[in-house]
């Protein structure tokens, strides 16, 4: 008859493997460091900052028009609203007006038109997000932004539909193929904001079409590593002028410690950034 010895686990040998385990997971596990952020880009409380431009040609868009009481509108039109979302919560604080474009084009089909800021503003660090607040008037037309990056390139980032009626958060995520920083010094390179472009569907009528914005802001990582020399980076960036020179800048990318540190804020900064 045989007999089998019960294979029995020491706790020592619990406790190395355990020891082990946390030990290769803090070697192997290690997370880069971020410091997210919530920033305003464009608040829509002044006409002066944006400028409404048709494709191909400004001769697409239907000029002044009378309505059926004598009313005569110029088309495309700006005008402020004093209004605001309510579904902004405590953004709303920092809101007036939203900005409200119509436009009437000659004829149906695929007509676009592009909202282009006076000044196109260089985002801060590295984006992962974007959002804006868009009223809908149920219209067949759809809504995107477009980014420059550093290189010169461009980039189309669908906001989605705007077949709805009332105010509506439109978000969009940045993908990781979108180069916004390079290896060598000075390394932030941030995107360009260009324009928000409107299509409308072939089949939605030509004329009369309106929409509100209010609030448009980006979700960004705005980590820098701080190492022995850093500063002379964020000298040479703002030196070196244009968009590296704003990410170098105070509203820019902040230096919030070293590789390895535990500096990292990110749960307290996303819980900011879903107020």
């Amino acid at each position: 008859m045989k007999f089998y010895r019960s294979m029995r686990v020491s706790p020592r040998y619990l406790i190395m493997i355990c020891l082990l385990l946390s030990i290769s997971s803090l070697v192997f596990g290690q997370r880069k460091s971020i410091y997210v952020e919530t920033r305003l880009l464009y608040n829509f409380e002044t006409l002066d900052e944006w400028q409404p431009i048709s494709n191909a040609s400004r001769s697409l868009f239907v000029g002044d028009r009378t309505n059926e009481n004598g009313v005569v509108t110029k088309y495309p039109n700006l005008r402020l609203f004093a209004t605001k979302p309510y579904g902004m919560g405590n953004q709303g604080y920092n809101s007036t007006n939203s900005l409200s474009a119509s436009v009437s084009f000659f004829r149906k089909g695929y007509n676009f038109f592009d909202l282009v800021p006076t000044v196109q503003k260089i985002v801060p660090g590295k984006a992962e997000t974007f959002d804006v607040w868009v009223w809908g008037g149920n219209y067949a037309y759809t809504m995107e932004m477009i980014f420059e990056d550093y290189k010169g390139y461009t980039y189309t980032l669908p906001l989605g539909s705007l077949r709805y009626i009332g105010w509506k958060n439109l978000s969009t995520a940045v993908p990781g193929f979108i180069p916004q920083s390079e290896s060598y010094v000075p390394r932030a390179k941030g995107l360009r904001f260009l324009n928000f472009r409107f299509w409308s569907s072939p089949e939605e009528k030509a004329d009369n079409f309106v929409v509100l914005l209010d609030y448009f802001q980006t979700v960004t990582d705005t980590f820098r590593a701080a190492y022995d020399g850093s500063d002379i980076e964020t000298t040479l960036g703002k030196e070196y002028g244009g968009r590296t020179a704003e990410q170098y800048g105070e509203d820019g990318a902040q230096v919030v410690g070293g590789e390895g540190s535990n500096n990292n804020t990110e749960a307290a900064n996303n819980e900011e950034a879903q107020q």
